[in-house]
């Protein structure tokens, strides 16, 4: 377990076991011991003599923007020429506390809860602004004088008195030699004073994007790495039985073949089925190797599951009585005497489907192990690792690469403890290389659930009883000392819109028996709760005859701040999910005059710290279907670091969210996921998105929140909303495709 605890002399005590704060000469990698060298290592940042500064970003970058976003925040901090700043992933970086624990040597190094930015911003800044208090006093001892008079402005420290300036690049070394004062404060800007934050910066690495550079995981490449591409049992908690390799090993190029067994049924996953793993000179050999075995399979104990049955299952039990996660005052009698409003919906299970599939280098020596991949958690990384070979986790190197997409997928390091796993059978070198028909059929599955929402209104409208009821296959089934009785905590979330706002109000949840592997994607709940909720409220707009924004606007009250307790809080503002919906409502001119046959469709939702609303517009054709011609999306994720990253996750958003809606789910039949690729599990065409995206970036001067899974819980219901509105049909049911074929 990593701790996120935080003291601030962490910068210190990094700075007194390696020597300094700043790099200099030809600069040195993190990974390497500064010992007995002339430069000397810093937690996040090279300063080398040309001028040039290489930073080095903690988080994953996964087109989230995250490698250009948090040395933004350095830079600003440090008064950094941008132009002139080059990025480079961080290795895993941890500290080993007295009692054994671990704690994050420098800052949080994951991605995944749009924490990236959170994590980052407190401690970056301080860390930056400390190497330039270095520099700055390293300039004010060579000239003599006061180093309160001077100043920096682009990777120069300047003395406005006499003129004079030394770029940073010269100063580096004298700076690495300065002491820092036990009491020492570093003194961070105001938004004032900001010149680069704010403003809009091109990703660091989008030329190497464009000409194919390698950059991916599953570019990496390690001395005399092998290939292993691996059978995985196709029913679900499958085992092998029986194996025959004869013919895989008469491939040439095949160096040997390794059985995986099936990871305990009552643990968290290591890796995520039984198998036979191929090892090869190349991948091609592999697969073909692996094509060729015979294997007798152990059917598992989900033979008799269907997505079918799964369906049936919640429908029944949400007919019955279930765990109360939350209940306030008495919805049962608010429901005697008030009108009941209630309506069912379903989610189905979703595939993360990143265009990249998993891959993940490991080299298992006797007492160290060597990670390179495309992770979202490098510690989860290094700790399947220390858990599959017993090495201690201070001598696991991990290094991230960046990610082929991730959306949560990538949280979950089964792909890196394949290949651990396989390293350390064969006493080789692996890089483990999956499919995409491995990806989809083996993945950490969205959960899929039915929920229950029952509502009650007084003769004055106003709500005064909310139940949200929920029959699903909770992703914590899996998880390490976790009761049954707390698998509704990854599903629910009790402190969500109308909580607070009425006066009788209750969460119930039914918990869902299935083999199917579940994980966090992108939102994780959020996406599934906020199609429901936003979904409701239009049907609710519709049953008491008023405008949908209106309704919304009315429910949520006067401006309130309210207790949050789950991800994302402290706080839920009712005031700035106001804002955003008014926000996105001005910029369609919502209830303008429409056509026959188009409308617009509006949904908001708070989360993980951010507020965003969308009004959707949609036009439905003659056969039933529709195009969406135009999404408007407003977001309050306060302050804004880089405004293109919020512009980019708001489009990706809306394409992600409504691709997923329109046609995707993940079924099972017969222990078995039947998805393959993308002619079963259809990724939304180009002349099915929308056709024009047009993001608002509420002003704010709270302090930033994360932004990769802000905008995209709204986009399902907006577009559904928007759908009905214009004549369709009220869908309740996902993916659409599921509607149109019932």
């Amino acid at each position: 377990m990593v701790t996120a605890v935080y003291d601030r002399r962490d910068v210190l005590k990094f700075a007194s076991a390696f020597g300094a704060l700043i790099v200099t000469g030809t600069g040195v990698s993190l990974a390497e011991n500064a010992e007995g060298r002339t430069g000397s290592v810093t937690p996040m940042v090279e300063i080398h003599p040309d001028n040039s500064i290489k930073i080095y970003y903690p988080n994953p970058e996964m087109g989230q923007g995250t490698g250009t976003s948090v040395p933004m925040i350095f830079a600003e901090e440090l008064d950094a020429d941008f132009s002139l700043v080059k990025t480079t992933p961080m290795p895993l970086m941890l500290a080993k506390n007295a009692d054994g624990s671990f704690r994050w040597r420098v800052v949080p190094q994951g991605a995944g809860g749009s924490t990236s930015i959170t994590g980052a911003w407190s401690r970056v800044r301080g860390i930056a602004a400390t190497t330039k208090h270095l520099l700055v006093s390293a300039a004010a001892e060579r000239w003599g004088v006061d180093a309160a008079k001077l100043k920096t402005e682009n990777s120069f420290v300047i003395d406005p008195v006499n003129g004079k300036k030394l770029s940073y690049g010269a100063l580096a070394e004298a700076a690495g030699k300065v002491a820092i004062p036990e009491d020492f404060e570093p003194k961070l800007k105001t938004k004032a004073d900001y010149k680069l934050l704010g403003r809009s910066q091109a990703q660091k690495d989008i030329g190497k994007i464009v000409t194919g550079a390698p950059l991916f995981g599953i570019d990496a490449e390690y001395p005399d790495v092998k290939i292993a591409v691996v059978a995985r049992s196709p029913y679900l908690d499958g085992e092998v039985l029986s194996v025959d390799d004869t013919a895989a090993r008469a491939v040439p190029g095949v160096v040997d073949i390794v059985h995986m067994p099936r990871p305990a049924l009552d643990k968290s996953y290591t890796y995520l089925a039984s198998g036979v793993a191929v090892i090869a000179n190349s991948f091609w050999a592999a697969k073909k190797a692996r094509g060729l075995l015979k294997i007798e399979w152990n059917k598992g104990p989900y033979t008799e599951e269907s997505t079918a049955r799964f369906d049936v299952a919640c429908n029944e039990a949400l007919n019955g009585t279930g765990q109360i996660a939350r209940s306030d005052g008495d919805v049962e009698a608010a429901k005697s005497t008030g009108r009941v409003i209630s309506r069912r919906y379903r989610q189905p299970f979703v595939s993360h489907a990143q265009l990249e599939p998993q891959n993940c280098i490991a080299h298992v020596r006797e007492n160290s192990v060597t990670i390179i991949g495309p992770l979202q958690s490098p510690s989860g990384a290094s700790r399947v690792a220390n858990a599959l070979t017993g090495i201690d986790r201070m001598d696991i190197e991990v290094h991230f690469t960046r990610l082929g997409g991730g959306f949560g997928r990538r949280l979950t390091s089964d792909h890196a403890a394949e290949a651990v796993y396989i390293s350390k059978a064969s006493g080789l070198p692996i890089k483990v290389m999956w499919t995409r028909e491995d990806d989809l059929s083996h993945d950490f599955f969205r959960p899929a659930g039915h929920h229950e929402i029952v509502a009650a209104f007084d003769d004055d409208g106003a709500l005064v009883s909310w139940e949200h009821r929920l029959a699903s296959a909770s992703k914590y089934y899996r998880r390490n000392n976790v009761p049954k009785e707390n698998y509704w905590q990854p599903e629910l979330y009790p402190d969500d819109f109308p909580a607070g706002l009425v006066p009788n109000y209750q969460m119930e949840y039914f918990s869902m028996d299935s083999g199917m592997p579940r994980g966090s994607w992108r939102a994780p709940a959020h996406t599934a709760n906020a199609f429901v909720i936003q979904c409701f409220l239009d049907e609710v707009a519709e049953e008491l005859d008023e405008d949908p924004l209106e309704l919304r606007l009315r429910l949520l009250g006067d401006d309130a701040e309210l207790s949050y307790g789950g991800h994302g809080g402290p706080i839920f503002d009712t005031g700035r999910l106001k804002g955003v919906l008014r926000a996105a409502a001005q910029a369609a001119n919502w209830g303008k005059d429409m056509p026959t046959g188009h409308a617009q469709g509006i949904a908001g939702h708070f989360t993980f710290g951010g507020y965003s609303a969308q009004v959707a517009e949609v036009e439905l054709l003659e056969n039933g279907e529709f195009i969406v011609h135009k999404v408007y999306v407003a977001v309050d994720v306060g302050l804004v670091v880089n405004p293109d990253g919020v512009i980019s996750q708001c489009e990706g958003s809306v394409n992600d969210g409504l691709s997923t809606a329109l046609a995707q789910e993940i079924t099972v039949e017969g222990g078995i996921v039947p998805e393959r690729n993308f002619d079963t599990y259809p990724m939304m065409r180009m002349a099915a998105a929308p056709t024009e995206i047009e993001t608002i970036i509420v002003e704010s001067d709270k302090d930033p929140s994360g932004m990769g899974e802000i905008a995209i819980p709204p986009t399902a219901p907006a577009v559904m909303n928007a759908l009905k509105r214009a004549g369709g049909a009220r869908v309740r049911q996902l993916p659409y495709s599921y509607h149109r074929s019932i």
